[in-house]
């Protein structure tokens, strides 16, 4: 797959499923590495996630399947799992998400694969880690999110709920790739890979530590410390919701002026960050029937004016005619070739010197799967014999 951008010449092998490997490897993917994407018979369980336009392409694979090279092939078959091994060998990076001891039970495990490739950068992605009592059980998203905090966190006072979305996927799979990346730095000075291991569970609890772990933070001193659920909320208008943020004692002040009410400046439970945090909800009963005589769009001229950060409510129906989305042109549709026209989201970093304006559809299940081997070297002859095997499908 021609695909240009600063990892053009990086070889991944990606053995993931679901969300987190995926994205890890879609990232790379769509910044030039060739990933040869690995997949059982039946395909990713992600081609079959959510709503599915087409069989074998879901919604969801439509967005992370994109710029990969599908092979299909049995990974119980010892055959099959040499030509993984085999396609490892000139590989920069292998990658997989599965439980601890899964991947050695195939034989590809980092020891066996680097003992062939001493380059290769081995990534295990797993949901708990690879020890303790809950190493071996298999784990999901909504499960991290309950077990790391952040549902309980984000719900505040009220009845814990889980986010409707696979963050803790997500975020593990954006720590993941930049991982890499960091990797192949190291490989390209020392000319040596390494393992590198990640879970969904260690990328939430980093991913909540800077803010949402303020009440832990400092358990030895009495500070006071907003329930952060209560200053990230949206804010009532008289035909939609906004969401505004003051940080800093002039924002906020610049806010109570445009709004004419420069009394709340001078109120002690308002006049520093620490004390308006720990007081917000004060604040809130006091600002929100200022909002609720405004507009969606007077509430944010009014902020724009006066220079506060802010922005609409948007519904997923609404962000095509956002202007902003639209001016950096992050979202627009394509044809895809068998699931019709599909919603496509560009790729959030983008480099200068690699335009990224083509992107490669998401493949068909098993599509690359001749060309993949014989790049390996396999003649038709042995491909076809394999495929009569049932090694390949």
């Amino acid at each position: 797959m021609a695909h240009k951008g600063p990892l053009s010449g990086i070889k991944v092998i990606d053995c993931t499923t679901l969300i987190a490997g995926p994205l890890a490897t879609r990232i790379l993917a769509d910044q030039g590495a060739d990933v040869i994407k690995v997949e059982p018979f039946g395909g990713d369980l992600v081609r079959h996630l959510g709503p599915t336009p087409a069989p074998n392409f879901s919604a969801a694979f439509l967005a992370l399947g994109r710029n990969k090279r599908s092979v299909c092939m049995n990974l119980s078959d010892p055959a099959a799992q040499k030509l993984v091994v085999a396609l490892t060998r000139d590989a920069d990076v292998f990658i997989a998400n599965s439980r601890p001891g899964v991947m050695a039970r195939h034989g590809l495990d980092a020891k066996t694969l680097q003992s062939q490739n001493p380059r290769l950068i081995y990534v295990s992605i797993t949901g708990n880690g690879d020890t303790g009592p809950m190493a071996d059980q298999r784990t999901y998203d909504p499960i991290i999110q309950a077990r790391s905090g952040m549902a309980a966190a984000q719900s505040g006072a009220q009845p814990v709920r889980l986010m409707p979305q696979m963050v803790c996927d997500k975020l593990t799979g954006l720590n993941a790739a930049q991982a890499v990346c960091a990797a192949l730095l190291e490989a390209h000075k020392t000319g040596k890979g390494q393992q590198i291991d990640i879970s969904l569970l260690s990328a939430t609890l980093d991913f909540l530590s800077p803010d949402v772990f303020w009440p832990i933070a400092t358990p030895d001193q009495d500070l006071p410390i907003a329930d952060i659920s209560n200053v990230y909320t949206p804010w009532d208008t008289r035909d939609g919701q906004i969401v505004f943020v003051v940080l800093s004692d002039k924002e906020f002040v610049d806010l109570v002026e445009a709004f004419d009410c420069q009394s709340l400046a001078e109120d002690e439970r308002f006049n520093t960050m620490a004390e308006r945090f720990a007081n917000w909800t004060d604040f809130q009963q006091i600002f929100k029937e200022k909002l609720a005589k405004l507009t969606t769009r007077e509430a944010l001229q009014i902020l724009k004016d006066a220079n506060i950060p802010s922005g609409p409510v948007n519904r997923l129906t609404d962000l095509a005619d956002d202007e902003q989305i639209a001016a950096i042109g992050a979202m627009g549709e394509r044809q895809h070739a068998i699931a019709g026209r599909a919603l496509q989201v560009k790729p959030a970093a983008r480099f200068g010197n690699h335009p990224q304006d083509q992107l490669a559809d998401a493949p068909e299940l098993g599509q690359h799967t001749r060309e993949v081997l014989s790049d390996l070297g396999l003649s038709d002859a042995e491909i076809q014999k394999l495929f009569e095997a049932g090694t390949l499908v």
